[in-house]
């Protein structure tokens, strides 16, 4: 089996993106890029990288020989989502998405680092990733401007790439990913 070197890891928030992204990219030494890092200038402010940057930092990511790259972003990631060897789509449950964003925020509050401080703000994202994760909505895929990010869009952009997607919907098995990708 031939090593998988591109990895795009994409979810709803919750899902578990970034902790796999940061696994794999320990046990593999592939480096990795939040997408999220890209998209924001100031996350706090609502402040997003203008569009012709966000671009150019795609570009140069996906033209790596080697990369894991964790995001909920469809259109503008198209080219993540062309050069990806293999797509990994977590599905949790719900409520697992949702325990995991209040333990998450619960432990930065605790810590003082959290970058989204406040339980008004970590209420209102819980409230916005239950309506993304029912919403029906899936808008265009491929339209760089579409904002809008819903459960049933992944789905459709990853059925777009069924034939290097792997989606899973319970507890990651690290393992079991490092061997499909080829490290193991």
């Amino acid at each position: 089996m031939a090593q998988r070197r591109k990895i795009y890891i994409t979810g709803g928030g919750g899902s578990g993106k970034t902790t796999l992204a940061r696994r794999l990219a320990g046990a593999t030494g592939i480096p990795c890029f939040e997408l999220d890092a890209i998209l924001w200038t100031d996350s706090k402010t609502g402040e997003r990288v203008p569009s012709s940057e966000r671009q150019r930092l795609i570009g140069e990511i996906a033209s790596r020989p080697s990369w894991i790259a964790d995001g909920v972003y469809v259109g503008w990631a198209q080219e993540i989502w062309n050069t990806a060897d293999l797509i990994i789509y977590l599905d949790p449950p719900l409520k697992l998405m949702l325990w995991r964003i209040f333990w998450r925020h619960l432990k930065a509050e605790i810590a003082r680092n959290n970058r989204h401080p406040g339980w008004r703000k970590l209420f209102r994202f819980m409230k916005f990733v239950a309506q993304s994760h029912r919403s029906p909505e899936t808008g265009d895929i491929d339209d760089d401007r579409d904002e809008i990010l819903t459960r049933a869009k992944i789905n459709a952009k990853v059925n777009q790439h069924r034939d290097k997607a792997l989606v899973i919907e319970r507890k990651v098995d690290i393992d079991e990913i490092l061997a499909i990708i080829g490290h193991k």
